[in-house]
């Protein structure tokens, strides 16, 4: 038995708020390196959610 589309997306929508999360503490303590990876990761998962 599969997710269905709101489930999905709920799962989506929570690791998109852990990742901002992440990038807002990484701005703070001004890692480049992990600016860049949850930047990169709240862009794939943004582009899931517009489907």
């Amino acid at each position: 038995m599969g997710m269905t589309n709101e489930q999905y997306k709920g799962l989506l929508l929570d690791e998109l708020e852990d990742w901002q999360e992440v990038l807002e503490l990484a701005e703070l303590e001004h890692n480049e390196k992990i600016i860049k990876k949850a930047t990169k990761q709240i862009n794939k998962i943004n582009e899931k959610l517009k489907f």
